[in-house]
């Protein structure tokens, strides 16, 4: 006993009785301990890992909101700031026209006006690099696209100033009208390719694809085909007779105007027709009865997205056609542009 009353006092080994009763050869009792401080330690760790994950997955969240919200001000940077910048630019000019002593003969003027026709030079090389692969030395497409739209903002930009906002010879009044003809064909066309493209910057989607989400299957695993067996035909026939290419450039225009009419008025009457048919089915069939709300919610979300994609499948059918149209009005407006930008500085600098 005095033995482990020595070792006691040093600190080495616990002084409860019961380790003492288990000591009677002289070694530690390290498995009970042991056992204990696992334990203790097990515990430790699972609460810390705890912690630790929380504390992972909390800063993975705050990331990817901050990864959100950066992409979604710089998707509105790119399309609407920069055209209320451009406005804000533009007005900005108008109003202080009489203010401003700019000439177009010397100085800051003439200097805005070289710096437009640069613009309209860089403007060429996106559809030369477009058409010949062995410019590929000089760039993406991708990227050439995007300078081609700030070029051509650019240019108006500094013509507008560089004839501070007045109306000059007549010669400059058709090189203005001219830039300024093909600065609005512009901005119909980048509204018209986003439509076919995935972006600005994006691939052109394809009809195929498109047209293969337009699912036909029914909801509910099939069974209310079972029960309204005439919806899906009245489907298929809104279908055939919204997903007709457009004949003319005025089918094209109205289309995506009245395809929105037409696809809210096919949903409230496909729905007023499937509601009716459950209702007599309700009567008829009391499992019906049990379930006509989940029917009637699942038809009106399956008309809903159907009939939505149907009218984007349409809409592309429509884009598509424009595009092509505004391609080859396009072209001639960029021609008449250079040749009346030429004409009017050979006329300012030779008489």
């Amino acid at each position: 006993m005095s033995h482990f009353a020595d070792t006691s006092e040093l600190g080495l080994w616990p002084e409860t009785p019961d380790l003492c009763n288990r000591t009677r050869c002289g070694r530690r009792p390290r498995l009970q301990v042991d056992r204990q401080c696992k334990f203790i330690g097990s515990q430790g760790m699972s609460a810390s890992q705890s912690d630790m994950r929380s504390t992972i997955a909390f800063e993975h969240a705050a990331r990817a909101e901050k990864r959100r919200i950066l992409a979604m001000l710089r998707n509105a940077f790119d399309a609407r700031g920069r055209f209320v910048l451009a406005l804000a630019v533009i007005a900005v000019g108008w109003v202080g026209r009489d203010a401003r002593n700019i000439s177009a003969e010397h100085g800051i003027g003439y200097f805005l006006g070289i710096i437009s026709v640069l613009c309209m030079l860089v403007l060429l090389v996106y559809p030369l690099r477009k058409r010949f692969r062995s410019l590929k030395f000089l760039g993406s497409t991708k990227d050439w696209f995007r300078t081609h739209m700030m070029m051509g903002a650019g240019a108006t930009l500094t013509a507008l100033y560089h004839c501070n906002f007045t109306l000059g010879s007549m010669n400059s009044r058709i090189a203005l009208f001219s830039l300024l003809l093909i600065a609005a064909s512009g901005l119909v066309g980048r509204f018209i390719y986003q439509k076919i493209h995935h972006g600005l910057n994006g691939r052109k989607r394809s009809f195929k694809k498109q047209l293969s989400r337009v699912k036909l299957t029914p909801p509910a695993g099939g069974t209310v085909v079972t029960f309204i067996p005439d919806l899906m035909d009245q489907v298929k026939v809104f279908d055939q007779a919204v997903l007709v290419a457009p004949k003319n450039l005025y089918d094209s225009l109205r289309l995506p105007f009245v395809l929105n009419a037409k696809t809210r008025i096919a949903h409230r009457r496909l729905l007023r027709f499937a509601r009716r048919r459950l209702a007599i089915e309700s009567a008829a069939s009391s499992l019906v009865a049990q379930h006509v709300d989940r029917l009637d919610s699942s038809i009106d979300k399956f008309l809903k997205t159907h009939l939505r994609q149907v009218r984007r499948v349409a809409e592309f059918l429509a884009y598509e056609r424009l595009f092509s149209l505004w391609h080859r009005v396009h072209i001639p407006f960029f021609i008449l542009l250079v040749i009346s930008v030429i004409v009017h500085v050979v006329a300012v600098h030779w008489y």
